[in-house]
């Protein structure tokens, strides 16, 4: 890049500098802004019973298929998994006493509802076998546990025959991979 290429260009961004700075000079303070040209200090307050950062919740639970993409017609397993937290996040996540109640709701064409009981791991697991008739289509698997009085919710999923390829069928009267023109 030549000198004077270099000096246009330092004289292009000084007078966009300058230029943004006088704008800014001839702008009027918002009423009610604080602080700049109406001489008001700026604060800024807390509401005061609003934690700052988001508290843990003391209870999670999670969900997995043994297989994300299983046949059609198949059987999988649907792991639940729950967690007692330290909302102080001071020590790791424990099972709970065993024995909490949760209910896996399979949604979709499959549409079946699961119950099962956490054990000292804090792991429930239920069978599921299904015939989609709708293979390659994502199924929503829905689970819940109530702890101390609140429902904990989350969910995951699986797609059965998601390697399901639909095999064309050929009319009589067609050749295959030539489609018909009606002209101009």
């Amino acid at each position: 890049m030549g000198v004077q290429a270099r000096r246009f260009a330092m004289l292009v961004v000084a007078l966009s500098v300058l230029s943004v700075a006088l704008v800014a000079c001839q702008a009027t303070a918002l009423p009610g802004g604080g602080g700049g040209a109406s001489g008001k200090p700026l604060t800024f307050s807390t509401p005061a019973n609003v934690s700052p950062t988001p508290t843990f919740p003391a209870f999670t639970i999670g969900a997995w298929p043994s297989n994300y993409s299983p046949n059609n017609p198949d059987t999988i397993t649907i792991y639940v998994i729950c967690r007692v937290q330290d909302t102080t996040m001071q020590t790791p996540a424990k099972p709970p006493n065993p024995g909490v109640l949760v209910t896996i709701f399979v949604q979709g064409a499959i549409n079946q509802t699961f119950t099962a009981t956490t054990g000292p791991d804090g792991i429930a697991t239920a069978q599921v076998a299904f015939s989609d008739p709708n293979p390659g289509v994502p199924v929503i698997v829905q689970v819940s546990a109530p702890y101390s009085g609140h429902t904990y919710v989350n969910q995951t999923f699986f797609t059965p025959g998601a390697t399901f390829t639909p095999t064309p069928s050929v009319s009589p009267g067609t050749t295959p991979g030539i489609t018909p023109s009606t002209g101009p």
